[in-house]
C-alpha cells in the first residue's frame, strides 16, 4: 500500500512538473509574441504615416539601414516558427539585440525623421518673420484689430506644427488655408486717415522686406509721431 501511494505521488509530482513547464514554455511563447505584436505594430505605425507624408507632398530625409538584411531575418525566424513553433523562444539569432532592438529604433528613427519633415515643411509655407514689426502695431489703436486677427492666426499654424498630424493631406489643407487667410489680414490691414504709403511700407517691411524707396519723407514722418521708429531696421537683401 504505501509502495502504491509513493508510486502515485511521483506520478502526480511528474504529471505536475510537466504541467508546470508547458505552462512556463506558453507564458514565454505570449510574452514573445507580444514582444513581436507590438514592435510590428510600431513598424507599421511608422511607415504609414512616412507613406502619408509623401503622398502629402512632404519630403522625408529617410532610409532604413540594413532594411534587406533584418527582412531576411525576419524570413528566418518566421521558417523556424513554422518547422518548430517551439523555435519563437528559442531562435536561429539573438533576437533582442540582433532585431527586435534594431527593428524599434530604425521605427524611432523614421518617426523622428518624419517630424522634423513636418516642422520643416509648415516653417517653409509659414514663414511670417519676426514678431517685431507686428508688436509695434498692435501699439496703434487703428490696428489692434487686424493685429489681433493675425496673431490668432500664427497660433493656429503653431499649433498645426506642434506634432505630426493623423491626415497629412488635410492637414496640408488647412496650412494652406490658414496661410491664405494670413495673406488677407494682411492686406487688409489698414485704417482711417492713414497715408497709403505708409500702408504699403508696413505691409512690404513685415513680410519680404520693403525697399528704401519706399521710405519717404511722408512714411518717416508719420511713423516718428507714433514713436513706431525704432520698430524697423535696414538689412541688405543678398
Amino acid at each position: 500500500m504505501l509502495l502504491e501511494r509513493a508510486a502515485g505521488l511521483a506520478a502526480n509530482i511528474a504529471q505536475y512538473q510537466k504541467l508546470r513547464n508547458t505552462a512556463d514554455e506558453a507564458e514565454q511563447f505570449l510574452t514573445r509574441a507580444n514582444q513581436l505584436g507590438a514592435l510590428s505594430e510600431k513598424v507599421a505605425r511608422t511607415r504609414a504615416m512616412l507613406v502619408a507624408l509623401a503622398q502629402a507632398g512632404i519630403v522625408i530625409d529617410f532610409k532604413p539601414n540594413d532594411g534587406p538584411g533584418y527582412a531576411a531575418k525576419a524570413n528566418k525566424l518566421r521558417l523556424a516558427i513554422k518547422d518548430d513553433p517551439a523555435a519563437i523562444n528559442d531562435p536561429p539569432f539573438d533576437i533582442k539585440n540582433e532585431f527586435t532592438d534594431r527593428i524599434s529604433s530604425i521605427a524611432d528613427v523614421g518617426e523622428k525623421a518624419a517630424t522634423e519633415a513636418w516642422n520643416a515643411y509648415v516653417g517653409r509655407r509659414a514663414d511670417f518673420g519676426a514678431d517685431d514689426v507686428l508688436s509695434a502695431l498692435g501699439q496703434v489703436p487703428q490696428f489692434r484689430t487686424s493685429v489681433a486677427k493675425i496673431r490668432q492666426i500664427r497660433a493656429s499654424v503653431a499649433a498645426l506644427g506642434l506634432a505630426l498630424p493623423n491626415d497629412p493631406k488635410a492637414a496640408v489643407s488647412q496650412l494652406g488655408a490658414l496661410v491664405a487667410e494670413h495673406e488677407s489680414a494682411w492686406s487688409a490691414l489698414a485704417a482711417e486717415d492713414m497715408p497709403t504709403s505708409v500702408v504699403a511700407f508696413i505691409r512690404a517691411a513685415a513680410n519680404e522686406g520693403a525697399l528704401v524707396a519706399a521710405y519717404t519723407d511722408e512714411v518717416r514722418t508719420w511713423l516718428e509721431s507714433r514713436k513706431l521708429l525704432d520698430a524697423f531696421r535696414i538689412k541688405l537683401r543678398w
